[in-house]
Order: C-alpha cells, then sequence, then structure tokens
C-alpha cells in the first residue's frame, strides 16, 4: 500500500467493482484509457462487467504478469481509478529496465494537480519497489491535462517507436529524474 496527501494506492479487491464501474463506465475517462495490447478497451456498463475484470486482474496478480492498484479517495474512501504497473523482462541498452504505467482515473479527477500528486508517488516508490530504471505511460493528445502533469513531472514524450511499438508514448528515468 502507498499513500498520497489525497489519496491511497492498495491492490484491487472486488470489493471495489461498485466504485470502479463509476470511473470504466465513464464517458469522459474512456477515452483516456491505455488498452494497448489489452484484451478490451476498459469501458464497463455492468457491476458484473467490472466484477470480472476485477477478477482476472487479480490472477494476472497472482501469475506475477502486473499488479493493478485502486485509486481511493481519502475524502469519500471510494476506489476512482486504478494504476496497472509491470517490469518489461528485457533492460534496453542505454535505458535499463523499463516499468509500463497504465493510469485510469475518473473523469472529475483528471486534472493536472490529482495526476501530479499520483504521479509524485509512483516516481517515489516505484523505482525501487519494482527494478526498474526507467517508466512509460500513455497519453493521447486530447488528455492535456495529463501531458501538462507528465511534462512538469520529468517525463519526456518518446520519439519514433524503437521503445514501444504504440504511439503516444512518455518516459521518464531515474537519470532524467
Amino acid at each position: 500500500m502507498f499513500e498520497s496527501e489525497c489519496l491511497i494506492y492498495r491492490l484491487v479487491q472486488e470489493e471495489d467493482a461498485e466504485d470502479l464501474l463509476e470511473c470504466y463506465s465513464d464517458a469522459a475517462s474512456i477515452p483516456l484509457f491505455n488498452s494497448d495490447n489489452c484484451t478490451n478497451d476498459f469501458n464497463f456498463q455492468m457491476i458484473e462487467e467490472m466484477s470480472g475484470c476485477i477478477r482476472f486482474w487479480l490472477d494476472e496478480y497472482a501469475g506475477h504478469s502486473y499488479v493493478r492498484f485502486s485509486i481511493v479517495e481519502k475524502d469519500s474512501d471510494k476506489a476512482v481509478g486504478t494504476i496497472e504497473f509491470f517490469a518489461r523482462n528485457e533492460s534496453v541498452e542505454g535505458v535499463g529496465v523499463i516499468g509500463v504505467l497504465r493510469l485510469d482515473l475518473i473523469s472529475r479527477l483528471e486534472n493536472e494537480g490529482v495526476l501530479t500528486e499520483i504521479l509524485s508517488m509512483i516516481e517515489k516508490e516505484f523505482y525501487d519497489c519494482f527494478g526498474v530504471d526507467a517508466m512509460i505511460t500513455k497519453a493521447i493528445p486530447a488528455a492535456k491535462q495529463r501531458i501538462t502533469a507528465l511534462l512538469n513531472s520529468g517525463y519526456s514524450k518518446i520519439e519514433g517507436n524503437a521503445l514501444v511499438s504504440f504511439y503516444d508514448y512518455y518516459m521518464i528515468s531515474r537519470v532524467s529524474g
């Protein structure tokens, strides 16, 4: 479990389904989710879909594929989004081991302040916790607040697709941070 000023980050739980359904059915949030290499687009309208997805995430965690944390607002004690993280198996010359970050957040919190708070916790905790030297995350051009938070947090846009075969990725590393 991790904590920042207004948020708690803990392993996702099946009990989070109702709260997370608000995020994963939020029409303004869905386009911002990173579903690259995923089995679905994370657009859920029914509690059964959300519950099934959470069970899938927990199975993937049990199998050491990745971890999915719930982002819980301290004030409301509600899960308002998730963070997925995993370290790639191979090391990249000149970069080292890369961690892949997916950040899904309810639209009312998709603002520079909240995103910066989350990114700050991730940078503080995840390098050592996950044994990575750099982290990459996606932000589509329409995600203006997210891009501003990433750039102000020390991330740089990845040009080309040498590190990742998809577009709109940003990277931060220990040496650049």
